[in-house]
């Protein structure tokens, strides 16, 4: 992915960050929070750790070490950097100013690049943070290490256009179909949703409030067929599909679902995959291209975790994580925004 070139467009990158736009009740924030701290102030501190994230810098020290350079200093407005100051100004850091910042460069995304049902997927799906035990208690997940769980909804416009929308963190213990509700929020797009989240009550609770969705099933689920589908054309670049049909979901002496449809796909590896959707209305071969994109989001995890500072995190405290997360993400829109602007083409984890 292109970074930012510090000598000629750091400040263009970071000016999207507008703190004016943010709510007044974050401006007084903000505001306290400057109030004894002139050098490192509330868009400093942002700059900083946004210039830390995207160089891969590992440690406050190393933050410190990259600030020795005076042209790096006079970038950003400061005549020198404590890594023990920048550690002590970033555990004061709001978590609502950070999300509000997000939140107004996702409008921003979104206005110029807006979605649709015809012309967008929203791919959700969740990756586990691993920490250490000793260093992050309060992250409970097994008996020998810690970690933070990140629920994601990506914009999915094409194959070079994809930006975060929404995300929730939550410990790592936390099951994801708590969570997938609260990420589904666009009923003019289509939800293609991990098989971690799959449940036969929230299946139908989606398509009786007209959210359309493709998910994978689990391997263990009675299926009862009600009708079959043609299929035109079997052959796929990743299989060759077995079955189109109309079906329901659960029954026996448990839960039901309404009639919704279920394409049964034979990978090339020979795994039998099979991929429910409520959209009545598209090929065969159209449903399994729409769950086959689902795949981006787990190039976009990959490259988070990575590439970007995730694999390391500056805080060891609950909020500093979380916080640091969220930078994450508002860095990758930031430069999502620039490409934008100058017409290049989106690198797809942009």
């Amino acid at each position: 992915m292109d970074k930012y070139n510090k000598k000629t467009a750091f400040q263009k990158w970071f000016s999207a960050t507008n703190v004016n736009e943010c709510s007044k009740e974050a401006q007084m924030t903000i505001k306290k929070y400057d109030y004894y701290h002139k050098k490192l102030d509330f868009q400093t501190t942002i700059k900083i750790l946004l210039h830390a994230v995207y160089e891969e810098l590992l440690s406050y020290r190393e933050i410190g070490r990259a600030f020795m350079d005076e042209r790096l200093c006079r970038e950003v407005g400061i005549d020198s950097l404590s890594h023990r100051s920048l550690s002590r100004r970033w555990a004061e850091i709001n978590t609502n100013i950070l999300m509000e910042i997000f939140t107004s460069l996702v409008q921003k995304v979104s206005t110029q690049r807006p979605s649709s049902k015809t012309s967008s997927l929203q791919l959700i799906d969740s990756t586990t943070i691993p920490l250490n035990k000793t260093w992050f208690p309060w992250a409970k997940f097994r008996q020998t290490k810690s970690g933070i769980k990140l629920h994601l909804n990506l914009c999915y416009l094409d194959q070079n256009n994809q930006y975060t929308e929404s995300f929730m963190m939550t410990n790592a213990k936390e099951q994801d179909r708590s969570q997938c509700e609260l990420l589904v929020n666009k009923t003019e797009a289509i939800d293609v949703v991990d098989r971690d989240y799959f449940d036969y009550k929230l299946l139908d609770r989606l398509h009786n409030d007209g959210y359309f969705f493709v998910t994978r099933t689990k391997s263990d689920i009675q299926i009862t067929v009600l009708d079959q589908i043609a299929v035109d054309h079997p052959k796929t670049a990743d299989g060759t599909i077995i079955s189109d049909q109309q079906v329901m979901l659960g029954g026996g002496t448990g839960y039901a679902t309404g009639r919704f449809r279920l394409v049964a796909i034979r990978t090339k590896e020979q795994k039998i995959l099979r991929i429910v959707t409520n959209r009545l209305d598209v090929s065969t071969n159209e449903v399994v291209d729409i769950y086959q994109a689902s795949w981006q989001i787990e190039f976009f995890f990959k490259h988070l975790k990575q590439n970007l500072i995730l694999k390391r995190l500056y805080s060891q405290s609950e909020q500093g994580a979380i916080n640091q997360v969220i930078l994450t993400l508002i860095a990758l829109l930031l430069t999502y925004l620039v490409k934008i602007e100058l017409n290049t083409t989106p690198h797809s984890f942009s």
